[in-house]
């Protein structure tokens, strides 16, 4: 497995990625396995996408937030082909933890889940 790590200042910078690597075929989204949000203190934000034989790592979107974090989520999440179910449960505000410890997420790659 090949891990890639983008360390990207902000959420456009963030999207930008995302969008360069399906564009090019980098990120297949029929072999996505899992997509991940983890929050942490000591690491910030983390936003993981994890196919078959790779895994992309992304720093610059803050979803729990109001603005460009979860909008840009939202936005990668429609790339990714990700259902309205699973889009709106993540990007709900009544889900989300206090301020200081906003929940992590997981959602299945495509499969028995997605139908």
């Amino acid at each position: 497995m090949r891990y890639r790590y983008y360390y990207k200042r902000d959420t456009r910078a963030c999207l930008n990625t995302v969008r360069r690597l399906i564009e090019s075929g980098r990120l297949k989204v029929s072999e996505i396995v899992a997509i991940r949000g983890n929050f942490s203190n000591a690491k910030w934000y983390r936003f993981t996408i994890r196919t078959k034989t790779e895994q992309f790592q992304f720093k610059g979107i803050s979803w729990f937030y109001y603005g460009t974090g979860s909008l840009g989520l939202q936005q990668v999440l429609r790339w990714l082909l990700v259902p309205d179910v699973y889009r709106d449960a993540v990007l709900d505000v009544n889900q989300q933890g206090d301020t200081f410890q906003p929940n992590c997420f997981v959602i299945p790659g495509r499969g028995a889940a997605y139908e």
